[in-house]
């Protein structure tokens, strides 16, 4: 027999409005319309504007070299595309420190108050209030005499040849590995203190009566945190990290004033040397913009078809 009574009403949202099955595109309602009729006409008047520009000449099909090269040997990358792996194992092992820091130092801060959290505080407002790139320079200059990165460099050099490559291709090649470090490290250390924040943010949003009934379970502190309270908290936790990690990409173009061959370093070299001054900042915008998209939709698949729904 079928249950009677009224059928539960699955929870609205405008994204699963917007992609329910049948509907190959997005329903516009009409401030949407609006809204992409004025960026439409924004994107008109510029393309008019640009075109009108008088003493520049666009040449386009001349940036195609220094995306992907061809050469005698096959096809290879051009400077920006070499600048954009470098801008993806920034990003990358930035974030990957960010988590580890923000992730540790939100956990052991939250529902915590005094001395106990009194460094963690002090770290995240004072990270917080320093300019990133003051704190690229002094890793760069002062933190580097004190860090093991010459000798590392020097074993790396005695190394197989199989593991400096690895090292190449993951991190940074010779050469490269003091920039990178202290790129990592500014990095990881500023987004790590931002995370921090949202980690906290996120355990202590799970109501009081999960903590009281797991402990009323018999649960240890450690089991608490892994199995009730942390599976909650990602959902508060996801939104605001997904943010985080395109912010972590857009600032990896800091990394270019200390001569880090990123995306940003590699579009200077360029414009330098071709004398393109729009077309090659048009498409590195394009490129961190395509970067941010990528990452804020792969967010977005996290919280409606992921794990851990919001």
């Amino acid at each position: 027999m079928k249950p009677s009574g009224p059928r539960p009403r699955p929870e609205w949202s405008p994204y699963a409005e917007y992609s329910r099955p049948g509907r190959p595109f997005p329903v516009l309602t009409r401030g949407d319309a609006y809204i992409l009729v004025l960026l439409m006409a924004a994107g008109a008047w510029f393309v008019w504007r640009a075109q009108s520009l008088t003493g520049y000449q666009w040449r386009w099909p001349l940036l195609a070299d220094f995306l992907i090269r061809r050469t005698p040997e096959g096809y290879e990358p051009g400077l920006l595309a070499r600048g954009l792996f470098v801008t993806l194992r920034l990003g990358v092992w930035s974030m990957a420190l960010a988590l580890l820091i923000g992730g540790t130092l939100g956990t052991l801060s939250a529902r915590k108050e005094g001395a106990a959290v009194l460094p963690i505080r002090l770290f995240v407002n004072g990270v917080r209030n320093m300019p990133p790139l003051v704190l690229l320079f002094l890793l760069y200059y002062f933190a580097g005499n004190l860090l093991p990165v010459s000798d590392m460099e020097q074993a790396l050099r005695s190394a197989p040849s199989i593991l400096r490559e690895t090292v190449a291709f993951a991190f940074a090649p010779e050469g490269q590995l003091d920039r990178m470090t202290a790129a990592v490290l500014t990095l990881g250390i500023y987004e790590g203190a931002y995370v921090t924040e949202i980690v906290r943010g996120g355990i202590e949003g799970v109501p009081r009566g999960q903590w009281e009934a797991s402990a009323a379970l018999g649960f240890s502190s450690f089991q608490r945190l892994r199995l009730v309270i942390l599976p909650q908290a990602v959902r508060f936790i996801l939104p605001p990290l997904v943010g985080q990690v395109i912010t972590t990409f857009k600032d990896s173009a800091l990394a270019s004033l200390i001569s880090l061959p990123d995306l940003t370093f590699q579009a200077l070299e360029v414009m330098a040397i071709s004398r393109m001054t729009f077309e090659v900042w048009i498409s590195a915008g394009l490129i961190y913009l395509l970067l941010g998209v990528a990452c804020a939709r792969y967010g977005r698949w996290l919280e409606t078809r992921g794990k851990w729904r919001v």
